[in-house]
């Protein structure tokens, strides 16, 4: 701590006559020892007082009066002079209390104690999807009861190998592995434009059916009014709200579509289906057939039967298939019912496939069974595909 008291300027009137230049120069020494300069910060103004008498007492006062001036202003001059006090503080004995944090709202890591290890999370546990069984009724055989849940019959043979697919009773409890799905969530979307579909193509309205796990089957009839066979032929089916929409995409039942011909386009929506919407179809892609192609034959269906059961809900449809004998071996021989109710809705679509090659000139019978998703069977449409087996 450094304690300071300074006086910047002041001015002493001081009489010569009494106290003469020596006394002067006595006062300037002890106010700035060494120099006697005005500019040394004190003011001298020198007083001619000769004409005075000193015996006066009048005077004597006065210069009792001067003289204690000087004494005080000596006193003030030596406290311009600066001094420092230092204080010693030492620490004596040792801390003995215990340390609080002090409050924070930053937070700090915890020191663990040593050899800690995490310990290991434990694993999600996903629950499992509640087993869907199916009662077989009459009529029914794996290939459409794998139809009826969007399944192969393989998986439903694996899934039940104590059945006998050739001679399942009506009532057997069958156990269908369906898949768990992540559930489908409905995306706000912008409204969609129209695109309307070539003129050249012939794309009718969809006609959908919920089934028992809450989805939706939708057919649309696509038929190929172009001059070349078509391939690959896909549409988009969508469903829609005021502000939501579903979509997928739906494929022929054939790999090819001939000239002249319709056949159903179909897609699966899985559940939750949107309420309240309105369906549209629009062509998404079809690749047309060169004329010089030979990758497809030329088979037909000669003999043909179709039989209904007495509430029109299902039918048996039997046949023969025709193979050129001037032609290749056919790899796989396709065929495609597609059932109609009275009004020409799709109610039907099933595909029967060969087992095996079929050799140029040999006729291959097939049968299959269709279950109405709608209304009474009215009529059962054809078509077949073959394809040669091809030549390395």
């Amino acid at each position: 701590m450094h304690l300071t008291f300074c006086i910047l300027s002041f001015k002493i009137i001081v009489p010569l006559n009494g106290i003469g230049k020596s006394g002067v120069i006595f006062l300037t020494e002890i106010l700035h020892p060494g120099t006697v300069s005005p500019g040394s910060g004190v003011n001298f103004m020198l007083l001619d007082w000769s004409d005075l008498h000193w015996y006066n007492a009048s005077m004597r006062k006065k210069r009792m009066i001067v003289i204690f001036l000087l004494g005080l202003v000596a006193l003030m001059a030596s406290a311009c002079s600066q001094g420092t006090i230092t204080e010693t503080i030492s620490l004596t004995g040792a801390l003995t209390e215990t340390l609080m944090p002090y409050p924070s709202d930053t937070q700090s890591a915890t020191p663990l104690p040593t050899g800690y290890s995490s310990p290991t999370p434990s694993p999600t546990i996903t629950p499992t999807a509640t087993p869907v069984y199916y009662e077989v009724q009459l009529g029914d055989d794996m290939i459409s009861i794998g139809w009826l849940f969007d399944v192969s019959p393989e998986v439903i043979m694996t899934a039940n190998p104590t059945v006998d697919p050739r001679a399942m009773s009506v009532g057997t409890s069958l156990l269908i592995p369906i898949t768990p799905m992540p559930e489908v969530s409905a995306t706000a979307t912008q409204a969609l434009e129209s695109s309307s579909t070539p003129d050249l193509f012939d794309l009718g309205e969809p006609d959908c059916y919920s089934d028992s796990l809450g989805g939706l089957w939708c057919f649309v009839l696509f038929e190929n009014t172009q001059n070349s066979d078509q391939e690959n032929v896909s549409a988009i089916i969508t469903l829609s709200n005021d502000d939501q929409t579903q979509q997928e995409v739906a494929i022929l039942s054939l790999n090819l579509l001939p000239v002249g011909t319709s056949l159903p386009l179909v897609a699966y929506f899985q559940a939750p289906i949107l309420e309240g919407f309105t369906i549209s179809a629009r062509l998404d892609f079809s690749l047309p057939v060169m004329a010089d192609d030979q990758r497809y034959l030329d088979a037909e269906i000669g003999e043909q039967n179709v039989a209904y059961s007495d509430d029109g809900l299902m039918a048996v449809v039997s046949g023969v298939i025709d193979l050129p004998e001037d032609g290749p071996d056919s790899a796989y021989m396709w065929v495609c019912a597609t059932a109609f109710d009275a009004d020409s809705h799709i109610v039907a679509v099933r595909r029967w496939d060969s087992t095996a090659a079929v050799p140029a000139g040999q006729d291959l019978p097939f049968e299959l069974t269709l279950y109405s998703l709608g209304g009474a069977i009215s009529r059962v449409d054809l078509v077949v595909e073959a394809r040669a087996v091809d030549e390395e």
